[in-house]
């Protein structure tokens, strides 16, 4: 099978929108030092339309798409699809490195398939963990299962290169580099705000209305959404100032609930996905975020923006440690109480101010450092030993 991908030495794979988020970065820096000859984006398809808009906003194109999913696929046969195709893949063309990100589907059989064919995996964002393997699920096992096959680990914070040494990783195989999320937020914001936004924007100054993004996409929250969600709309009815702002994901886990409690309320807008530069100019203009999404816990905190953790657990102590961030999980009272937290903490800081809890912002640069470092040493290691051959 010719696929163009031969001879290029580094395979970037993405499969979900926040993959190509942070998967970008990493892409842009490799074309800039190896050359866009050396590099290839391969797209599982785990999501579609969510990931085309994501390659849309960095202007990016696949070299290849293995399109795996069909209509009501199951975890497990996402899981062997992937494993399957990127194991035909490696059958014809062998990259110098298989780089993976974070913890989906798609990142674990990309990196399960390279392990098996003996590619290297290099892991970005290494470490993350809640030790409850339900909580998130199937996200915990998978990045358990990539750190223990991966050849480099790129931990975006200090607590998670703590967690890999825990498990027995090697320190000299930990590089830690921030989150290249980060990277992909500081450059969209630079952007100009998206004209819907924009126009959202006024509306809520002119009626004097502070908006509150909500996110609510987690399988296991499933079927607490109905307790979580009569608690956004007690909040909205207790504090007139806020109005909550609802993007509902592509698989609709919330969106009956949020229809159910917030569908008949001056207090709240209902809408469809929106991209990932409206979401990044909207949730810099939130006065605080209720949410069990992982990347928006980091985007939120990064700007000093208050965040409610609406699941059990979280991979993300560095913003709770902090702060930033309240753990609430999704039963109404402590939800209540964390959302009033958020709001005292938005009243108290209106002028907030951004940090690098999570990144500087340089994190890519980093992630390719640390190749550049380790193809340069393989190399010599090979040169010297054809001298002693010779």
């Amino acid at each position: 099978m010719t696929t163009g991908l031969e001879k290029k030495k580094y395979w970037v794979v993405v499969g979900t929108r926040p993959e190509v988020i942070k998967q970008a970065p990493v892409y842009f820096e490799l074309v800039d030092r190896f050359g866009v000859e050396n590099v290839a984006l391969i797209g599982t398809g785990q999501h579609k339309e969510l990931l085309n808009q994501a390659l849309s906003h960095f202007d990016l194109k696949l070299d290849l798409n293995l399109e795996i999913m069909q209509p009501n696929q199951t975890l497990a046969a996402s899981s062997s699809a992937v494993l399957q195709k990127m194991n035909e893949l490696f059958q014809t063309s062998r990259p110098e490195w298989l780089v993976v990100q974070g913890d989906t589907t798609s990142a674990a059989m990309a990196a399960w398939a390279a392990f098996l064919s003996e590619v290297k995996v290099a892991h970005n964002e290494a470490g993350l963990r809640s030790y409850d393997l339900v909580n998130p699920f199937p996200e915990e096992a998978n990045r358990r299962l990539i750190s223990v096959i991966a050849d480099v680990h790129f931990a975006p914070t200090r607590l998670a290169q703590e967690a890999l040494l825990r498990e027995g990783v090697s320190r000299d195989k930990i590089v830690v580099t921030g989150n290249t999320g980060i990277d992909s937020l500081h450059w969209t914001l630079l952007q100009t705000c998206p004209t819907r936004v924009s126009g959202w924007l006024e509306r809520f100054k002119a009626s004097g209305q502070k908006p509150v993004l909500v996110t609510a996409h987690r399988r296991e929250n499933k079927r607490k959404m109905d307790q979580w969600f009569s608690a956004l709309a007690r909040f909205t009815t207790e504090n007139r100032e806020f109005s909550l702002v609802f993007p509902f994901h592509p698989n609709h886990t919330a969106l009956a609930y949020a229809e159910k409690y917030l569908g008949d309320s001056d207090r709240a807008m209902i809408m469809p996905a929106i991209g990932y530069d409206e979401t990044c100019h909207l949730l810099n203009a939130c006065a605080f975020v209720v949410t069990d999404s992982g990347g928006i816990q980091e985007e939120a905190a990064s700007l000093g923006i208050p965040v409610v953790v609406c699941r059990e657990t979280t991979e993300r102590m560095e913003a709770v440690e902090a702060g930033l961030a309240k753990l609430a999980g999704t039963d109404p009272d402590p939800v209540i109480q964390a959302m009033d937290w958020a709001a005292m903490m938005s009243r108290l800081s209106p002028g907030r101010s951004t940090n690098s809890i999570f990144g500087d912002g340089h994190a890519a640069m980093r992630v390719v450092n640390a190749l550049d470092r380790r193809i340069m040493v393989r190399e010599s290691g090979l040169a010297q030993e054809a001298l002693k051959a010779a």
